[in-house]
């Protein structure tokens, strides 16, 4: 395409400059210009395109008293009653073929800001495989600012913008190829969405200019190819879902039996079924209020092996499958099958030419490719009571969206423990670990703070059986956050993430201490003190440190106006929550529009904020955070009514699910609380427990009082300080647990609040083992003899992708002791040349397997030392070991000194034992003094421990309490 519209730019100057010297006749390719004023009263010309159920065009007139020039402009005004309608109006303009500079300008006056003016293109010789008919793009120009004044907006066919779209249509028909010959716009679009009542429009002065007139052959091959269309009842506009001429926002789960009309009520629009056919059960969704997504048919021979387009077609889905709105290919789809995808992707829409209906796919690399071939990519980390952190995790979703820029992406957000570490802990015939309903939360903002346009909640057990631990609280925190996207549903589903911005938050003063304090108090009671105050200032200072780079707002700009996410992505969430609230939260936002009204927004109550003018936007100013906010900037007060009333009908609901999830999680803590006590090894649990759980047990019959008396509002946020409460409980007892650990995944059972019994219990037993502890099992992780280390059974793989080398070797200049060191390095070999992105380890070292016993505690100790910090990958480099696999990983990426590795596991089972090396990204890393140590506890009964030493952090207290 570039190249094309390079020619013809060049070519009808030419013709325009030189023809008209040599040739008499009139030219076919001579440039003219098109206007029309909208002076002639008698008639109306623009064409308004609307959904009748749910808005109506009020008045439609040549306007002879409010005009922007000549006599007259066409006036119109179209009623809505749904938040997020679409109102299109098209005018017909001369069939003009595109080049550089073809312009199309439009004076607008409206209240309705965030309008945009378009052009709708025509490929005349491609025919479009979603339609039948020539294929269509369409060119976004300027959008309308200045409400209530005119403003000319203009778009022109400018090479970037061509280029843009054509990709785009390239991403959702699957062509590889396009025929861009003699391409041509024949229409100026104007579109919006409805974000109050009534939305009024006044046109005028519309202009085309240089129209170099297509072939009159081209304009009858295009018409005679062109037949009425069938549409779809889902479809997408870029990279935006809209069903039934509504954005959306899916909002997914996996079936599992549940009662339909408590998923419903869940707020959940998506419901993956079992099976495509079943019809009985697709009517059942619909019948309440529910859409499918369904995996299709996948055509194998009797082996069982996948057989291509070219060896098997699939029979026309009939119209009893109309309830499946995405065909789904599946989850976690290795990115090596992305040959089988799109071999299926033709089989499907060959089958599909009724509906047309989008294919999604959630995949582990290349995300590239397989975006070129199916309408929605999934990309689903998985980081709970993993080392990588939620803004990793944020940061992890935003890199897979630049792979590919202006596609649709949609994320499965983890609400139970991985694969890996469910089976270890089912081994081990231990409880599952439970997810708190706060990480639900910061996954799910995460996500749409990276611009995910869907997500489903995965599960692999039913949502209405609460019995378990933590199930009460899950389907309580799957109903609040469902409750929260459908009220901001209009900007998630069309809005653009622009940027991410620090905030801040008032914090404690840090306690200063002069240096004569420091240095006279020596009094055995003044010394303690001078500790006590040294100790808390440096934990003060790291919080505020951490504060700094954990405060990230999201900036989401749509034709809504300006949505602002605040989230705390507090570093270690993924293990704990921590309290992650506080008063006065500061935001800026860069050129912020400082007339606009801001509002922050929850399910209970919207209010106005103060806002300011400062150096670098408009500074907004939240009187208490709590986790993550919802902040809309907008001049349209309609808009706000519109919220009002939906705040109306949800808060009640809203509030009836945060009080039962505060008392779910109240429950379950102090049950952990009261096992530890018993156990006697936390003095937070014997001490601290009992007032914090009093506290929030007070907060939480409040709530419950609240509700009973309509105060919806009172009873959410006398909830959520409960749930404060208990966070500030539970991570205490997590630091108590860990203090001493480099890392929460050097214990198996320090990567959640609910394994922590599970963790004194192990340290027991490492303590009755003095007496059966085997020598190192891994003789050769001293690395300093290669031929040993071959003979015992070490493994590489080495997988440079083009343009890098990969190296995995023994390093003799830096150690931390002995001569060698193992050192894995990957480099570009062309400096200049950095790959964009990098899917699979590009080195990977293995050791030998090590036999080791059921019961058996082992002790993993090395060192380690990042030379060259590693980039291109969000893993950076990993010691990963095969008891509890990829959840238990060490990761590092950034560069500094010789660091201890400390790891803990216990053996379910009697199996061969191995630890993996990987480097991830470009970069290098060294290890060293590699050691597995065995322990065999004697069989002894369990018996209590004396209590630990207090954690100097207790006595935190939850955000000044007020409503939010």
């Amino acid at each position: 395409m570039p190249g094309k519209i390079c020619e013809l730019i060049p070519r009808t100057w030419v013709l325009l400059l030189v023809l008209p010297l040599v040739l008499s006749a009139p030219l076919a390719l001579r440039a003219e210009t098109f206007e029309a004023g909208f002076d002639d009263t008698s008639r109306v010309s623009w064409q308004v395109r609307i959904d009748p159920s749910q808005a109506q065009k009020n008045w439609h007139v040549r306007n002879t008293t409010v005009y922007h020039s000549g006599a007259a402009c066409e006036h119109l005004q179209v009623s809505t009653g749904n938040l997020g309608s679409l109102i299109e109006l098209s005018h017909g303009l001369p069939a003009s073929r595109i080049i550089n500079e073809l312009t199309v300008s439009l004076w607008l006056k409206s209240n309705r800001r965030g309008t945009r003016i378009g052009l709708e293109a025509i490929l005349p010789h491609q025919i479009d495989p979603e339609t039948g008919t020539t294929a269509r793009i369409y060119l976004i120009g300027d959008t309308y600012t200045d409400e209530g004044q005119w403003q000319k907006l203009k778009c022109t066919t400018s090479e970037s913008l061509v280029n843009q779209s054509l990709g785009l249509l390239r991403g959702r028909s699957k062509l590889r190829q396009l025929d861009t010959r003699e391409m041509y716009v024949e229409r100026v679009l104007v579109v919006t969405r409805s974000s109050s009542d009534k939305v009024e429009f006044l046109l005028d002065d519309l202009k085309l200019t240089p129209i170099v007139h297509p072939n009159q052959t081209v304009l009858e091959t295009a018409a005679a190819m062109n037949k009425d269309e069938v549409k779809p009842i889902v479809e997408f506009l870029l990279d935006r879902v809209q069903l039934q001429g509504k954005p959306m926002f899916p909002r997914m789960s996996r079936y599992h039996g549940e009662n339909l009309a408590e998923l419903k009520q869940e707020g959940l629009n998506v419901i993956w079924a079992p099976r495509f056919d079943d019809y009985s059960f697709l009517e059942q969704l619909r019948g309440q209020g529910l859409w499918a997504m369904a995996t299709p048919p996948r055509p194998q021979d009797q082996h069982g092996d996948f057989l291509p387009s070219r060896d098997a077609t699939l029979i026309p889905f009939d119209e009893q499958t109309a309830p499946i709105i995405f065909w789904n290919l599946g989850t976690q789809i290795p990115g090596n099958q992305w040959t089988e995808i799109r071999s299926r992707v033709g089989q499907i829409q060959s089958a599909d030419q009724q509906f047309k209906r989008p294919i999604m796919a959630d995949v582990q690399g290349k995300e590239r490719q397989i975006s070129r071939e199916v309408s929605m990519t999934g990309s689903s980390p998985r980081i709970l009571n993993s080392d990588i952190s939620f803004l990793d995790y944020r940061d992890t979703l935003i890199g897979k969206t630049q792979i590919a820029p202006g596609r649709f992406l949609w994320t499965w957000i983890q609400t139970e423990a991985t694969p890996a570490n469910s089976q270890w802990r089912e081994t081990a015939n231990k409880l599952p670990i439970v997810i708190e309903p706060e990480q639900i939360r910061l996954q799910t903002y995460a996500a749409l703070s990276a611009g995910c346009r869907a997500a489903g909640y995965w599960t692999t057990s039913r949502l209405d059986e609460t019995s378990a631990p933590g199930a009460l609280e899950r389907k309580m925190a799957i109903r609040q956050l469902n409750l929260e996207i459908e009220l901001i549903e209009p900007w998630l589903a069309t809005g653009t993430v622009i940027s991410h911005v620090p905030f801040q938050l008032r914090q404690r003063e840090t306690p200063h201490i002069g240096q004569l304090g420091a240095d006279f108090k020596n009094s055995g009671k003044d010394r303690l003190l001078r500790d006590e105050r040294l100790a808390e200032r440096e934990m003060q200072l790291l919080r505020e440190k951490q504060a700094a780079e954990e405060l990230q707002a999201a900036v989401i700009h749509s034709e809504y106006g300006t949505l602002i996410l605040p989230v705390w992505f507090r570093q270690g969430a993924q293990f704990v929550p921590d309290q992650m609230a506080g008063n006065d939260a500061t935001i800026v936002i860069p050129g912020g529009n400082v007339s606009a009204s801001v509002w922050e927004v929850s399910t209970t109550e919207i209010r106005n904020l103060d806002r300011k003018r400062v150096s670098g936007g408009v500074q907004i100013r939240i009187p208490k955070f709590d986790m993550t906010s919802i902040i809309i900037m907008t001049s349209d007060q309609g808009l706000i009514d519109n919220l009002r009333r939906k705040i109306a009908g949800m808060r009640a609901q809203s509030a009836e699910a945060c009080v039962q999830m505060s008392r779910a999680k109240l429950k379950r803590c102090e049950q952990t609380n009261a096992e530890l006590v018993n156990m006697g090894v936390s003095q937070i649990a014997r001490l601290d427990g009992p007032a914090i759980l009093g506290r929030a047990r007070k907060l939480s019959a409040q709530s419950e009082q609240s509700l009973s008396n309509q105060d919806y509002h009172g009873a959410r946020t006398q909830a959520r300080d409960a749930m404060q409460l208990l966070r500030i409980l539970q991570r205490s007892q997590w630091r108590e647990a860990t203090r001493n650990f480099t890392s929460a995944v050097t214990s198996p059972y320090t990567i959640a609040y609910s394994t922590l019994p599970d963790h004194w219990k192990m340290i027991e037993q490492i303590g009755r083992s003095s007496g059966k502890i085997q020598s190192n099992l891994l003789r050769s992780g001293e690395f300093e003899d290669i031929d040993t280390m071959k003979v015992e059974g070490w493994g590489q793989v080495q997988n440079p992708i083009e343009g890098t080398q990969a190296i995995a070797e023994l390093y003799p200049r830096d150690r931390k002791s002995g001569y060698f060191s193992l050192r894995l390095l990957a480099a570009p070999l062309n400096r200049g040349e950095v790959p964009a992105y990098i899917e699979d380890p590009l080195v990977k070292v293995t050791t030998p397997p090590l036999e080791v016993r059921s019961g058996q505690i082992l002790h993993i100790t090395g060192w380690v030392k990042v030379t060259s910090s590693i980039t291109g990958h969000t893993k950076g480099a990993a010691l990963e070991d095969s008891i509890m696999g990829p959840g238990g990983a060490l990761h590092w990426k950034n560069q500094g000194s010789w660091q201890k590795i400390d790891v803990i596991r216990e053996v379910p089972r009697s199996e061969k034992f191995t630890l993996s090396l990987y480097l991830y990204g470009l970069g290098a890393i060294l290890f060293d003094d590699l050691r597995v140590i065995a322990y065999t506890p004697e069989p002894k009964l369990y018996q209590q421990t004396g209590g630990l030493e207090a954690d100097p952090t207790i006595g935190v207290e939850p955000a000044t309490s007020g409503r939010n």
